[in-house]
């Protein structure tokens, strides 16, 4: 399984989410991490480096921007914040089945996030549809308002749910990093068991 952390700059959390993964991983898991404004070749910041040595977890960095190629390559595409799974998905809408937020991923909204994954998946193939269809066509203006009300069920959905972001440390002290590392930690550990 491939699996791509997503954040900003992966210059933080998804670095440390990576490192984390590696670290727990039995080897069934290829993990790579990225940011939607990152560029090429950064190192993770020297707070994540720090609190991953402390916690004696190697971290051979350097950033990348998420790519169509790298969205291709993961089978599950795991977000530190809802923002970022909602710029992946108008980037990629046709990624949208495989991105949420880690927390989201591995939290007990399993029959929440189920419902949500089957109204996705219908608002993708609602989106081909109205693709294939005339614009002048009045299916296409039904297949819209039906996708639209899609939409706003997912939504309503989304907002009932717990906030699903992990706090960013950046521009913080050592112990908002450690704090934020310590949120990571819980959750890739709940994402090993899944997979393991």
């Amino acid at each position: 399984m491939n699996i791509l952390f997503v954040c900003t700059g992966n210059t933080c959390r998804s670095p440390m989410a990576e490192a984390l993964l590696r670290h727990y991983s039995t080897g069934k898991i290829e993990v790579q991490s990225a940011g939607i404004y990152a560029s090429y070749g950064s190192p993770a910041s020297a707070q994540s480096i720090e609190v991953l040595k402390d916690e004696g977890i190697p971290c051979h960095h350097k950033s990348q921007p998420l790519t169509e190629d790298l969205a291709e390559w993961a089978d599950l595409i795991l977000t530190m914040t809802s923002q970022h799974k909602y710029v992946i998905i108008s980037q990629f809408p046709d990624k949208m089945g495989k991105v949420h937020t880690i927390k989201e991923h591995v939290s007990n909204h399993k029959g929440t996030l189920d419902k949500l994954e089957r109204i996705y998946d219908k608002i993708e193939q609602l989106r081909v549809e109205i693709y294939d269809v005339d614009e002048g066509d009045k299916n296409r203006r039904a297949l819209s308002a039906k996708m639209n009300g899609l939409i706003e069920e997912a939504e309503k959905l989304e907002q009932s749910m717990p906030v699903m972001d992990v706090s960013d440390p950046f521009g913080g002290t050592k112990e908002t990093y450690c704090q934020t590392f310590k949120e990571l930690d819980e959750l890739v550990q709940k994402l090993t068991e899944k997979y393991s």
